[in-house]
């Protein structure tokens, strides 16, 4: 009996050791604190939502970021074998599926080999994984598109008189995946357009302010010419449209012109926020999570 009983409770340990599971939230990340810090905030927010809901299938919840700065995706895994997870839902809280999402991060976690991307990942001083958890890649944000509802909010608050205002969607975008992140942008602004009442949208894929000069400036000033205000809002995750306008600029007779010098006198506003802070993130991570653990 004794012998029996010992068996039975080697097994149940070895079970209950078996099933520890994480959550693993995988951002870009960026040289700035300013970008990194809501996404981190995310930890916190989704742990507490998820304690809200009385789910409990999760031992661990990291924010990892993917270039840039610690916690880096290597740190965390290797923390979370250390405490003896085996399995983890890994979310890349990217706007949209791109070279990111389905080469980088697959790359970076040991799940997808390829001699050049792991070699310019190791260029780039990426740490790529090396571990004996089981993972499981999850979707990017446009499946279930939360983005609509957030951008419907902040639209709402600045629009006074819709048959005279034009909406502006600037996304990263990715010329590689370019018709999933034109559905993306045109099912948001349909969907905004049909809840407000504005009439003009158009859209610009720009990646991150590099590109804004080039590919929003014009798009922006041609709508201010047939509007009489023009709304500007962006798809990043934690960063604002204002700040584009604001840094970006273009070479013009030997000098550099500031992009937003091209819109004085225009009634233009920019969005000064990025998707974050907004619980609907958290919620749309807590939602995910949820799925995955009664797949």
């Amino acid at each position: 009996m004794k012998k029996f009983f010992l068996i039975l409770v080697v097994l149940v340990s070895i079970n209950c050791f078996g099933q520890k599971s994480g959550l693993l939230i995988i951002a870009h990340g960026s040289p700035s604190e300013q970008w990194n810090q809501p996404v981190l905030n995310l930890e916190n927010q989704v742990k507490e939502l998820l304690k809200t809901r009385n789910i409990s299938g999760f031992d661990e919840i990291r924010v990892a970021l993917m270039e840039f700065t610690e916690p880096s995706i290597a740190t965390v895994v290797n923390e979370m074998e250390n405490n003896g997870i085996s399995e983890i839902f890994a979310l890349p809280l990217f706007i949209a599926p791109s070279g990111h999402s389905i080469y980088d991060v697959p790359t970076i976690l040991g799940l997808y080999y390829n001699e050049t991307m792991v070699n310019e990942i190791r260029e780039e001083e990426t740490k790529i994984v090396e571990t004996k958890i089981k993972i499981t890649i999850g979707p990017t944000l446009d499946y279930k598109n939360p983005m609509k509802d957030i951008l419907l909010d902040r639209v709402r608050k600045v629009s006074d008189n819709p048959q005279e205002e034009a909406l502006i969607i600037l996304a990263h975008g990715d010329e590689n995946f370019i018709k999933l992140w034109e559905n993306l942008v045109d099912e948001t602004g349909a969907y905004i357009l049909g809840q407000t009442g504005i009439e003009y949208f158009d859209k610009a894929f720009v990646e991150v302010g590099q590109s804004f000069a080039i590919n929003g400036v014009q798009l922006i000033l041609k709508a201010s010419g047939k509007k009489k205000k023009v709304i500007v809002m962006g798809i990043y995750l934690s960063m604002g449209v204002r700040n584009m306008a604001d840094n970006s600029g273009y070479l013009m007779m030997g000098r550099v012109v500031k992009s937003n010098k091209m819109f004085e006198g225009k009634n233009i506003y920019f969005s000064d926020e990025g998707l974050l802070p907004d619980k609907r993130i958290a919620e749309w991570i807590a939602d995910r999570a949820v799925e995955w653990l009664n797949k």
